[in-house]
């Protein structure tokens, strides 16, 4: 499954905004510490710059979600000119991001894609969340220990909006979501799959072909995740075999 699309570039400044987030929030959180024990800066100063900050990082998050959702709607117009032979995007040939071209065009060649997506989305989460859940936990305990130590003060304070507010532990929360939502997706692809050996019908799957396809979709944008670039070139390979091993397995893909 290839990384190079035309959804691509919009993902990737939707991604790099997500790390400007993170910074603006650590910049936050280091800068209201400081000022805690050290009063160093003027408090009228203070409160201005921490109004510019919670403002940029709104502005930020607004252009981040607005570039995820035109790279989604991108998406899902190349997962559906794959799917059914069509051609909405002109010059580019969708058979890239997908790798079910000895699919007949159709809802069987829907599944198909679908069930590729699901596979990958939950096996690059996969990877990504040991680092979200260190992070998190870290943050966590860091605050228990300092509320425990030193009670409520004014770093206490600060730390406790950090953990709260912060994209970070937030998005540690979206990436288990959509994990689960895949994961759910692709246990019912099996199944339909799995139906389909039974009678060879393909009428009697397409309803669930479609809910499983509005299922996943809504999934993805809601959470408004970006999946790590890294992670899937480094596991491309790997989950290729493993869907081609899938395919295999299932009597509908030769159909």
């Amino acid at each position: 499954m290839s990384k190079d699309n035309p959804q691509s570039q919009d993902f990737r400044i939707s991604q790099n905004l997500i790390h400007v987030i993170d910074i603006t929030s650590i910049i936050s959180f280091v800068l209201a510490s400081i000022q805690s024990y050290t009063s160093i800066v003027p408090h009228k100063l203070f409160l201005f710059i921490a109004a510019f900050l919670f403002i940029a990082e709104k502005v930020i998050s607004y252009y981040q979600v607005k570039f995820f959702e035109e790279a989604h709607k991108i998406r899902q117009t190349v997962l559906l000119d794959n799917s059914f032979g069509e051609k909405r995007i002109p010059n580019y040939d969708s058979s890239k991001y997908f790798d079910n071209e000895s699919i007949q065009s159709g809802e069987i060649k829907l599944l198909a894609n679908i069930h590729e997506n699901t596979l990958y989305t939950v096996k690059i989460i996969e990877k990504m969340l040991p680092k979200y859940y260190v992070i998190s936990t870290t943050l966590f305990v860091l605050l228990i220990l300092q509320v425990c130590y030193s009670g409520i003060n004014d770093f206490s304070s600060s730390l406790l909006n950090f953990v709260i507010s912060s994209d970070f532990v937030i998005r540690t929360i979206k990436l288990r979501n959509l994990r689960k939502a895949a994961s759910s997706v692709f246990e019912k692809a099996n199944s339909i799959c799995s139906d389909f050996e039974k009678n060879m019908n393909t009428v009697l799957i397409t309803r669930k072909i479609i809910n499983i396809f509005v299922e996943y979709e809504e999934a993805v944008f809601e959470s408004k995740i970006v999946l790590n670039e890294k992670v899937h070139r480094k596991q491309n390979s790997l989950l290729l075999r493993e869907w081609e091993g899938i395919k295999k397995t299932y009597k509908i893909y030769s159909f």
